[in-house]
């Protein structure tokens, strides 16, 4: 890739952390104009989207250094891991308002499913990757390889173990909100 098409790529995932980011707003008006009720555990504070901002360094200092230095995958994995986190956090607030009033928005459950599995490659990539390679995005030798190599196994597997396992839906805000919607559900439908 030519370091002006990696450059526009990089700069375009930055722009799009910051969409979602600004999509996000709307949708955090709306969760909290549903009056979520407080037996949720969901906490829509503005502390909490203000602190959304600072995930947004990621995919800014992401894009810096990738558009720079196209084939260092620190500045990759910054850009990965901000849009990530953006869409998670629009993913969330995307659910709680579809649960908090049913038919408004399509599919929210489905979000929130997608949502409970996203945080793995983000804190994975952070966690693991960054940490490795940081900072010339080399690993400091060959015998680094075989744990590289386990962490992104790790990450994988256990994004479609937590995909896919059975149970109540663990996000931060919606695990509670769609369990206690779906049993108010279930009580007012008749047999």
């Amino acid at each position: 890739m030519s370091t002006r098409a990696a450059s526009w790529l990089a700069w375009s995932l930055a722009a799009l952390s910051v969409a979602l980011f600004l999509a996000s707003i709307p949708l955090y008006v709306l969760a909290r104009s549903a009056q979520v009720p407080s037996s949720w555990g969901v906490h829509l504070t503005l502390v909490g989207l203000v602190g959304e901002v600072l995930f947004l360094a990621f995919a800014v200092v992401g894009a810096l250094i990738a558009s720079r230095r196209p084939r260092n995958p620190i500045g990759w994995i910054l850009l990965t891991d901000g849009v990530l986190w953006m869409l998670s956090n629009m993913f969330d607030y995307y659910s709680i308002y579809g649960v908090a009033r049913p038919d408004s928005v399509p599919f929210p459950v489905v979000v929130a499913g997608i949502n409970n599995w996203l945080w793995v490659p983000a804190v994975g990539l952070l966690g693991t990757y960054l940490l490795l390679l940081f900072p010339d995005g080399k690993l400091p030798s060959r015998r680094w390889r075989p744990l590289a190599w386990l962490s992104g196994a790790v990450i994988l597997l256990l994004s479609v173990g937590v995909g896919l396992a059975p149970g109540p839906l663990h996000s931060d805000t919606t695990a509670s909100a769609i369990r206690c919607n779906t049993q108010q559900g279930r009580e007012r439908k008749p047999l």
